[in-house]
């Protein structure tokens, strides 16, 4: 089953990086075939990478003494969903908005990502440099051990909520690349043929507002229930612990996003920073603060 797993992960991997790279192209050149082919392949390889999540996350609903919300205790399979749910994000936006350009500022994210699991299937194995994903998860499993924690429904969906919520900012931030590229363009005394390409300012600057209105609620709840988990299995739902400040920090900034958006009507170049700024809080609370987290630890293997 981990062969499978492992070989749907690599097909999926391609498959994101081809299509990435067709989005690349139609920028350049124009041709809607090439957006064309690349959605396709998009599509075909988001299926192929849900079923090798799923069979990963069955394996481990099902393994004696394992929990299926261990499934995400690790990077390399938080990092499989992250960039698996950017896709979803992406391909859902996509079919709204048709506007096939903007993957060429979305994808290279969860090509990164998967990219960054596959560096880890290389460097973790004995076999490194001939190491392959089917050996990494052979050692997550073999030595994937969580505490003795209570096993609620919040802890499961706790951790896809939140990542959806990453998500969708992922892209928010990829979108609002796009508008602070094309609104300097535009600004400028030689636009390049880019800013002719590009949506209109204000229609990216719209499907960056829904992305983070979509986000939030998410997150909210998200987060709401990571706390009640940590009460339930620590006795606390705060202890300054870094990577719950981090996150409430994140909530704020794009809580604050929608309250001046929606309530004080900012538009356009402010709000696009907003939600790039808060796009860089994401990365560091899922990279760095987990170095300094008791709840979170069992990603760095440092739980307390």
């Amino acid at each position: 089953m981990q062969k499978l797993e492992a070989l749907l992960f690599d097909f999926a991997f391609i498959g994101y990086l081809a299509a990435t790279i067709l989005y690349l192209v139609y920028v350049r050149s124009r041709d809607d075939r090439h957006s064309g082919r690349g959605h396709r392949i998009l599509i075909a390889s988001a299926a192929v990478h849900t079923v090798s999540l799923g069979l990963g996350l069955w394996v481990e609903a099902h393994r004696p003494g394992h929990v299926a919300f261990g499934f995400w205790s690790n990077w390399f399979e938080s990092l499989s969903l992250f960039s698996l749910l950017i896709v979803g994000v992406f391909l859902a936006v996509q079919t709204r908005a048709r506007l096939a350009i903007l993957g060429a500022f979305v994808l290279p994210w969860a090509v990164v990502l998967m990219g960054v699991g596959l560096a880890q299937a290389f460097l973790a194995s004995p076999r490194c440099p001939f190491a392959s994903v089917e050996d990494l998860l052979n050692i997550l499993n073999a030595t994937r051990r969580l505490p003795d924690l209570p096993v609620t429904f919040g802890a499961f969906v706790h951790v896809p909520l939140i990542f959806f919520s990453y998500a969708a900012f992922a892209n928010a931030f990829g979108i609002g690349l796009a508008f602070v590229i094309g609104e300097r363009q535009i600004k400028s005394k030689r636009p390049n043929a880019l800013s002719y390409r590009l949506p209109p300012l204000e229609e990216m600057d719209r499907i960056i507002a829904r992305l983070v209105a979509a986000a939030f609620p998410a997150l909210t709840v998200g987060l709401l229930l990571g706390l009640r988990w940590a009460r339930l299995a620590y006795g606390t739902t705060w202890a300054w612990d870094a990577k719950v400040l981090w996150s409430v920090a994140i909530w704020a900034v794009y809580g604050f996003y929608l309250a001046v958006r929606y309530g004080l009507g900012w538009r356009g170049r402010r709000t696009a920073y907003l939600s790039l700024a808060g796009f860089g809080l994401v990365l560091f609370s899922y990279t760095a603060a987990n170095f300094f987290s008791k709840f979170h630890g069992f990603v760095t293997g440092k739980l307390g």
